[in-house]
């Protein structure tokens, strides 16, 4: 019996790695022309699955639920690759070479992330919106997450864009209904209700919902993770995509730093849970600071 249960419990955690691989994502290897934004598109879907829904539920609750549980992707992370609007190396050209179901990288509101992103934005931005309503720390479960079945224990990752991503979610979550505060401004809730169900509120421009929530945070090569394992690996395949990432992002270079000086320590002076040891650190900033440093 014992037996068993221990090979159950391998399995398991071969199943959740291979999960957690498939969703690795990269923006160190580039496209090769910009892509094109879905961000537009990506806010009028929220805006349509809030102003279809006749339940009477919360709008939070309506947007989880359409979103939905599926392990390997949320509803609407398929219904964005369905549109073919990403990148996704090829199938051993990405700097995870074992990650060959890489998450494609989109690029909305003007930021590039991994189409990964959208379900920690819904599906734990969800979570964190429900613990921190009834009184707890999101911020420490996320963490503990990443640091267990969701990051490091399985792939060997901890994903610091995934945490960004989560805490963005909740506080996209919070905005639904009620004013939030990013950084120096405030911004009015998203949706109130109506007769019909919830209605954007007037003035709210529907092509532009999502754009006060996402960043730079999101960008995994802006906002390096920590690699447990492999790491002279990855340094080499970043070093050799130097030069073509840093033509690709000519225009927020000054957004590089070691980390304890990046802008991505915080999302807008808030902790979401960055860790990037400085002895471990492997990113642009370490890998291909001499080719650039004079721009900065």
């Amino acid at each position: 019996m014992p037996i068993r249960s221990t090979k159950i419990r391998v399995l398991l955690l071969l199943c959740a790695a291979h999960m957690v691989l498939a969703t690795e994502t990269d923006q160190y290897t580039t496209p090769r022309a910009p892509l094109r934004d879905i961000g537009p598109e990506l806010s009028r879907k929220i805006v349509e699955i809030m102003e279809a829904d006749r339940s009477g539920d919360a709008p939070e609750r309506i947007l989880s639920k359409w979103a939905g549980r599926n392990l390997f992707a949320s509803r609407l992370t398929r219904w964005v690759r369905a549109g073919e609007a990403g990148f996704r190396p090829g199938v051993f050209g990405s700097i995870h070479r074992w990650a060959y179901l890489a998450a494609p990288t989109v690029l909305i509101h003007g930021h590039y992330m991994g189409s990964d992103k959208i379900d920690h934005f819904l599906r734990q931005g969800y979570d964190y919106f429900e613990l921190a309503a009834r009184g707890g720390s999101p911020v420490a479960q996320g963490v503990r997450q990443e640091h267990t079945y969701l990051g490091t224990l399985v792939s060997g990752v901890y994903s610091n864009a995934d945490l960004a991503a989560n805490y963005a979610g909740m506080k996209f979550y919070q905005n639904l209904r009620q004013p939030v505060r990013i950084g120096e401004r405030k911004w009015p809730a998203l949706f109130e209700r109506s007769g019909n169900g919830w209605r954007l509120r007037a003035g709210v421009d529907a092509d532009r919902v999502l754009e006060p929530f996402v960043s730079d945070h999101l960008d995994e090569s802006l906002n390096p993770s920590r690699y447990r394992f492999g790491r002279a690996a990855i340094r080499s395949r970043i070093r050799e995509r130097c030069g073509a990432w840093a033509e690709f992002y000519a225009d927020r270079l000054e957004l590089v730093a070691r980390s304890g000086q990046s802008f991505a320590e915080t999302w807008f002076g808030e902790e979401y849970g960055h860790w990037l040891p400085l002895g471990q650190e492997v990113s642009i900033a370490t890998e291909c600071f001499q080719r650039y440093d004079g721009a900065r």
